[in-house]
This record gives C-alpha cells, sequence and structure tokens, in this order.
C-alpha cells in the first residue's frame, strides 16, 4: 500500500495502526496517476526544449545577418568616403569603428542570451534524461521515492520564461546629409552610424502657437467661460506661421540627426514664404504664410513616403487689415467703422495679396443714419500700396450707397488668370440686386474697402 498522506508505502497492518485515518490507495494505482502527472510535466518541458533549439537556431540566423548588415553599413560608408579628400579618413575610420562599435554591442547582448539559452538547454536534456532514465530502470517503490524531487525539478525547468526573441534591433544606417560636392570640413561632424532611421508613419507634426496681446485676452477669458473658442483655433490670413515636424524611429524612438529630405505639401488655399529649416536634432521647422481665409491643410512626405500623422488642418480667419487707412477696424479684425466728419475719405486694405486662382468674400453695407456717401468696395494693384492708398490711380471698385436701416450684401468673386472681378449686390431693400464685371491687369492684388461717412459701416460676413 501507499499512504497519500505521508508520501510513503506501508503494509496492511500499518492501515489500521498507524496510517488509520489517511488516505492510501495501492501502489499500481498510485504509481499510474504519479506517472500520468510526471508524464504531463515532461511534455510541457519537452515543449520548452523545441522552442529553445528553434531560439537558439534564430539568434544564430540573426547573429549572421547584423554581421552582414554591418559589412553592407561599412561598404556604404567606405563607397562615399573614397570620394573625399584625405582630410576625410579620419572620420571614415570613426564611421567604421562606430558601425562595428554597435554590432559588438549587439552581438554581445546576443552572445549573452545564447549563453543563458545554452545552458538552459542542457539543464532541459539533463533533466528529460534522468527522468526517463526513472521511468525504465526505477521500479515503482524507487519511481515514488523520488517522484517529489523529480516534479520540483520539472516544475521549476517548466516555469522558466525563456527569451527567445533578439533582445536588440537589427537597425542600422550611414547618415548621409549632404552630397560630395556639397561636403566641407565644417560638416563632416554630421556624418553618423546609427541604429535608428526615419519612420514617416511613426513620425508627427503640430502648430506652433503664436498668441497676439488680442488672443492673450481670449485666452484669459476661455479660464473663466467655457463656452469662448480658445484663441489658437483660427489662423490669420496674410500673417506668418510655422510647425513644428518630429521624426521618429520604427520603434517611435526621437531622432538625434537632421538631414531627412522633407518635402511640405499646402492645399485648399494659396500659400507663400514656405521653408524648411532643419533643427539638425530630428526636429524640422516649416514656416509659411496663407493668403485667404478658408481651411489650410498640410501634409508632408518623409525621404519621398508620405507621412499620414503628420496632416493638419486649420481654420484661417480671413481679416481687413489695419495696416492703412483711417477707418477703425473692430470684431477682430471683420468689420470697418466710417469716420472723421461726412465726406472725409477712409480706406483699409484686405490681410492678403493674391497673384493666382479664383476667390471669392462677401460683405455687408449698413447705414444706420440714412445720410452717407458711397462707399467703396474692389481691390487695389498691389504695387500700389503705400501709406496713402487713397491716391492710389490703379485701382477698381464698384461704388454703392447703402439705404438708411437696410443691409446691402456685396458678393466679390475674383479670377487672377481671366484678370477680372465680379461684384453682385444684394439690397435688403426694394431695390433688388445687380451684377457688374471689371477687367484689370495687375498682377497681384488686395482687396480693399473705403468709404466717407463715420455712419457707414462693412463687415466682412463670408
Amino acid at each position: 500500500m501507499f499512504c497519500k498522506t505521508c508520501q510513503t508505502t506501508i503494509c496492511r497492518d500499518c492501515t489500521i495502526v498507524d496510517h488509520r485515518q489517511h488516505e492510501y490507495g495501492f501502489i499500481e494505482e498510485v504509481a499510474f496517476r504519479k506517472k500520468q502527472h510526471l508524464q504531463s510535466n515532461l511534455n510541457e518541458v519537452k515543449l520548452r526544449k523545441r522552442r529553445v533549439v528553434l531560439g537558439i537556431a534564430n539568434l544564430e540566423k540573426f547573429s549572421v545577418y547584423l554581421e552582414d548588415k554591418k559589412n553592407s553599413t561599412i561598404s556604404e560608408i567606405n563607397k562615399h568616403f573614397n570620394e573625399l579628400v584625405k582630410a576625410a579618413e579620419s572620420r571614415k575610420r570613426e564611421m567604421v569603428q562606430k558601425a562595428t562599435s554597435l554590432t559588438n554591442a549587439k552581438q554581445k547582448l546576443i552572445r549573452g542570451q545564447l549563453d543563458v539559452l545554452e545552458v538552459s538547454l542542457a539543464t532541459c536534456k539533463s533533466s528529460i534524461e534522468f527522468t526517463e532514465l526513472a521511468f525504465k530502470n526505477g521500479s515503482d517503490v524507487q519511481i515514488l521515492s523520488m517522484e517529489k524531487n523529480i516534479l520540483q525539478s520539472l516544475q521549476q525547468l517548466k516555469a522558466v520564461k525563456d527569451q527567445t526573441k533578439p533582445s536588440v534591433t537589427e537597425d542600422m544606417m550611414f547618415v548621409i546629409p549632404y552630397s560630395v560636392l556639397e561636403i566641407k570640413k565644417g560638416v563632416l561632424i554630421k556624418y553618423v552610424v546609427d541604429a535608428s532611421i526615419a519612420s514617416p508613419e511613426k513620425c508627427h507634426a503640430y502648430f506652433n502657437k503664436v498668441e497676439t496681446a488680442v488672443e492673450q485676452e481670449a485666452v484669459a477669458v476661455v479660464k473663466h467661460r467655457k463656452d469662448v473658442k480658445k484663441a489658437d483655433e483660427f489662423l490669420e490670413a496674410g500673417k506668418q506661421y510655422s510647425l513644428t515636424l518630429i521624426c521618429n524611429d520604427k520603434n517611435n524612438r526621437r531622432l538625434r540627426y537632421g538631414g531627412q529630405n522633407i518635402k511640405p505639401l499646402f492645399t485648399g488655399m494659396e500659400v507663400s514664404n514656405v521653408s524648411v529649416t532643419d533643427n539638425n536634432n530630428g526636429s524640422y521647422a516649416i514656416s509659411f504664410c496663407p493668403r485667404q481665409g478658408g481651411m489650410v491643410k498640410f501634409d508632408v512626405s518623409i525621404n519621398g513616403m508620405p507621412a499620414p500623422n503628420c496632416s493638419l488642418s486649420k481654420q484661417v480667419k480671413w481679416i481687413i487689415s489695419d495696416a492703412h487707412g483711417r477707418g477703425t477696424v473692430t470684431n477682430g479684425g471683420l468689420t470697418m467703422q466710417g469716420v472723421g466728419r461726412r465726406g472725409e475719405y477712409c480706406c483699409r486694405v484686405g490681410g492678403c495679396y493674391f497673384e493666382s486662382g479664383v476667390h471669392t468674400w462677401k460683405v455687408r453695407l449698413y447705414d444706420g443714419r440714412g445720410n452717407s456717401d458711397n462707399a467703396e468696395i474692389g481691390i487695389i494693384d498691389y504695387e500700389e500700396i503705400n501709406a496713402d492708398v487713397s491716391k492710389s490711380k490703379k485701382k477698381w471698385a464698384f461704388q454703392h450707397r447703402p439705404q438708411r436701416n437696410y443691409n446691402s450684401d456685396i458678393s466679390l468673386t475674383l479670377n487672377m488668370e481671366k484678370q477680372s472681378l465680379n461684384v453682385r449686390v444684394d439690397n435688403s431693400n426694394c431695390y433688388g440686386s445687380k451684377e457688374q464685371n471689371y477687367q484689370f491687369t495687375a498682377r497681384r492684388v488686395s482687396p480693399f474697402f473705403a468709404c466717407s461717412s463715420p455712419s457707414v459701416s462693412i463687415s466682412l460676413v463670408q
């Protein structure tokens, strides 16, 4: 008999004396169940052995690939540096040393992994051989006597989590920031051998915040009123803005160097003064100036590949410029009020100029007193804009006198390809609507708004 409580063999007399209330059974039955349990653990250790063997094979293959990658990188380094003058030879040796150092550091880690797995493999083999030898040569009594120690050993081996995947990546590249003709001694330091390359899908971009005094006041209001829009939700046409592009590698790690080929693309409206500045730390400053109101969309390609997570959109607010004229501009740049005595001329120029494309906007005239003169809406040759735009000789304008307490909505369509300006007036009174077309020869024009009565206001409504 076998006492399960005491884990020892007993006789029939013992079952009614020392082991009377213990759990026991026939040796054959207990041994059969114990063998099944041991076999189950043995099978799992055999599975682990197969995983370890496969892991060793993969790591050895990966080690060869690292060497191949090192050799190809060094070959690229040699090919490029052979075209340089003798002054670059010392830098070339540094690059080769860097590539070798990176590979050696990774090989050291891989070698450490291999050593650990080889020890694990030897341990698994020893335990498997011992257990199978016990099954083959041992009696049931001997197996039962050793079962506790064997099971403990198998369970410990089974519980170990083996690191069979490489603990390092194979990434390595030789960064060439300039062509051979552009390389000078002062830029040789920019050549590096690094384990990371830019991954366009891991890069991101954001608009840089530019606060004016008005925006700062709006931000202060936002802190107290949740229903007020944040000041940075809109850009203004005609002003210079910038955004920042951050380049990461495929593991989402920030690059530490520059030299990427950055191609920005703005759609949705005309932009000007686009420039890209390499900060040589994995970031790029992209500057631009929206030329009109609407929605501007930014996309970028990095080394010829699109960067989907860098796409940005921003609403551009079209305003009346306060740089020229005497009319007071209010309502965040959307309304101009006539000033001074009746008959005194004032003028404001739009916040941008146009030299291509088709553009539309709408303004609203309103006279609350009924004693106004004609208001002028139109475009002016950009070259003629100066401190006194009212004296400009080259301008195209539509004149209209609003009726007291009635709105006059004037829609303008500017076609720079046809060099034409279409003006449509919709009156809220009985006079109905009318439309006129003008031709001009200017290559660059800017919208302007003028009136000669302090009772008239001109507002941008679209």
